[in-house]
Order: C-alpha cells, then structure tokens, then sequence
C-alpha cells in the first residue's frame, strides 16, 4: 500500500514540475506575440509560401505546446512581450527554370538554388531589449515549388526550438 502512495505522489510531482512552456528560461504565462516584417525583396522571392510556411510552424507549434499567439504583420503594429521579432531579409527559390532545364539536359539539377536570410530577435515578459538574437541562413534547393514551404517550415521550427530553450545559443 506504502509503495502505491509513493507511485502515486511521484507521478503528481512530475506532472507539477513540467510547469509551463518556457521562453528562453522564463515561464510563458501570456499570449505570445509575433511580429512578421518582409523586406520588399523577399516578399517578391516568395512566391511559394516559404515565408507563411515559417511562421506557421512558429504560430502552430506554440499551440500544440498549449500557447495562445497573435500575429502581427502591419508596419504601425507595436505589440508588448513576450514576443518573437521574425524579420525576413531574403526568400527566394532561385532560377527553378535553370534547374529544370539542366535536369532534363545533364540529369541533375544545375543552377541557382535559391536561399534566405531571417532575423529573429525574442523579448521574453516584460523585456525592452531583446533577451536573444539569432540569424537564420541557408538555402532553399529543390527542382519543385514545395521546397520553398518545406524549407520555410523548418526554420520556423528552428526558430520555435531556440524561443523554448533556456538560454539563447
């Protein structure tokens, strides 16, 4: 009987100690802001959905963890913390028509692949600086339109990882 009791007591124990999500360390006990800017030139590389695909992944993977967000991407948009700052430089797919052809020409695909530059900067409850700033940067390869949404839901994913670890790094 003793032996059920210290089951029981250890398994509340460990439900209570997973506590809520965190943002870099600090409880995440309110809605979680995310501001999207798109430069000009990205938004016109994106013509795929890599940049919404990324920050759904963002959005979507707070609320599979139990976290309300709200997505703000108007220029006048100031919302408070706690708040991942996503600032996407640079989205493109590259020459897909270039790669084309050389895959019919040579077998493989040859030519610009395309790549993105994305800053994020997270402000945990409460911050007036940003408590992390990271950089995203790679490429967006693929002979298809879908690689540009499945590379923009990856790193949103990365971006989401870094938001719930505890330190920034």
């Amino acid at each position: 009987m003793r032996l059920r009791y210290i089951v029981v007591a250890g398994l509340l124990g460990a439900a209570c100690a997973s506590g809520p999500p965190l943002l870099l360390g600090q409880p995440i006990k309110k809605e979680v802001a995310i501001l999207v800017h798109v430069s000009g030139a990205a938004a016109h590389g994106d013509q795929f959905g890599g940049i919404g695909a990324l920050v759904d992944a963002v959005s979507d993977g707070l609320g599979e963890r139990g976290v309300r967000s709200q997505i703000y991407a108007a220029d006048d948009d100031h919302p408070g913390t706690p708040r991942i700052e996503i600032t996407v430089q640079r989205w493109g797919i590259g020459d897909v028509t270039a790669r084309a052809v050389t895959n019919v020409i040579v077998g493989v695909p040859i030519g610009s692949s395309g790549s993105y530059d994305v800053v994020v900067k997270y402000y945990r409850d409460g911050d007036t600086r940003p408590t992390c700033t990271r950089d995203f940067t790679g490429s967006v390869s693929g002979t298809d339109y879908e690689a540009s949404a499945d590379e923009g839901g990856s790193v949103g994913r990365h971006i989401l990882s870094q938001a719930l670890s505890k330190t920034c790094g």
